[in-house]
């Protein structure tokens, strides 16, 4: 038998020396830190993936909603908006806001009117000022109104039992005339006629606002949304009592344009060309039979470690960021390193920070721009 001396026994069960036990941790260490930096990795991935897809949906929305105004635009239950007045017995009652005084929101001739960014010196479109104080307004932008009966007939035939107290409403006779009215039903023109109905009166105008939630305060800041200000598209519309209420429709919408296509022949309601609303006459918006909608919205979480590289007005179909321009007069820029550069009739954007938080551009961006016919438009007499 094979004997093993007590020296022998000790040495084998010494285990590892100091210098083998701190190349095992720092070798662990490594395989961790690895680790770590994948998962990492992975989550921010994931996060910046979710964005994009969030970002996808509110971009669909925002085509839908807008897309769904327009197609109501100028609708007046089967009477031209020319034969429309306010009712001389139960007028109709707006509390105004600045420069959108009652006679602005009860212009039923104008069923689609725009306002060029540019007009605005910076500001909101001088025609509506007061409207839309100008800290809750990205510069730069277009502005788009609305108008129509909504397609919900009002039950009238028994008094006033389906008026609502101050909200205001058309009666319309089909091919004949209509009455703008609140409160009561006009006696002139007597729901039991053959071929008259109540719509409830609509208005919306579409802006973006800087922020979407302004917090405790009534403007955006750098401390709205948490401190990090998403620009929003906005629906300012009238309430139930006649006042004028703005409210949050889509995050993330930092660039809208629209284009207005003007037919020149009441026989072919195609568009012949496409203008901005500062090019358009007064008369011009009666033959307006198309809106060209141009957007950019930005993901709501920031890629520092990604080039943005954006352009509209690239002409290089090989280049990645190839895509259209928002409008006629509306090039937008985002450069490598993430900082906006839009053309001189693209201004909402001063320099690689944003206005409101002062934080890096550093945002996926998606670009969309699409054409909604205006049917009710279609429909009705070129005026030329």
């Amino acid at each position: 038998m094979r004997k093993f001396s007590l020296r022998s026994i000790r040495r084998r069960q010494a285990g590892f020396s100091l210098i083998e036990l701190m190349i095992a941790v720092l070798l662990g260490a490594l395989v961790v830190a690895g680790l770590i930096n994948v998962l990492i990795a992975n989550r921010q991935a994931y996060h910046l993936q979710e964005a994009n897809n969030y970002n996808q949906q509110n971009m669909r929305f925002a085509m839908d909603r807008i897309g769904w105004s327009l197609r109501m635009a100028g609708f007046w239950g089967g009477v031209l908006p020319t034969s429309i007045t306010n009712s001389a017995t139960n007028p109709p009652v707006v509390a105004p806001i600045g420069g959108c005084d009652a006679a602005w929101v009860l212009d039923a001739a104008n069923g689609v009117y725009g306002y060029d960014g540019n007009s605005g010196a910076g500001g909101f479109p001088a025609a509506l000022a007061g409207c839309v104080v100008d800290a809750n307004y990205i510069s730069g932008t277009d502005v788009l109104v609305v108008r129509y009966a909504g397609t919900d007939a009002v039950p009238t035939s028994g008094g006033t039992s389906g008026i609502v107290a101050g909200e205001i409403y058309l009666q319309a006779k089909t091919g004949s005339r209509g009455e703008l009215f609140a409160n009561a039903v006009p006696t002139d023109l007597p729901n039991s006629t053959e071929g008259v109905s109540t719509y409830p009166y609509t208005i919306e105008m579409y802006y973006l606002r800087p922020c979407s939630d302004t917090g405790t305060g009534t403007t955006c800041t750098a401390a709205s949304d948490g401190g990090n200000p998403i620009p929003t598209l906005m629906r300012l519309r009238l309430t139930s009592t006649g006042g004028l209420i703005s409210e949050p429709v889509v995050e993330g919408v930092e660039q809208l344009q629209f284009d207005y296509g003007i037919r020149t022949s009441a026989s072919d309601p195609t568009p012949e060309v496409y203008e901005d609303a500062g090019a358009l006459t007064a008369a011009d918006w009666a033959n307006v039979t198309a809106v060209r909608i141009g957007y950019v919205l930005r993901s709501q979480t920031r890629d520092t470690q990604l080039s943005h590289t954006f352009d509209s007005n690239s002409t290089d179909s090989s280049d990645a960021s190839y895509a259209i321009r928002l409008s006629g007069n509306c090039r937008y820029t985002v450069t490598s390193t993430g900082a906006p550069a839009p053309g001189a009739a693209c201004t909402n954007y001063a320099g690689p920070t944003d206005p409101v938080s002062g934080k890096p551009q550093q945002f996926v961006r998606t670009e969309m721009t699409t054409v909604v016919q205006v049917r009710n438009s279609i429909r009705g007499p070129s005026s030329n």
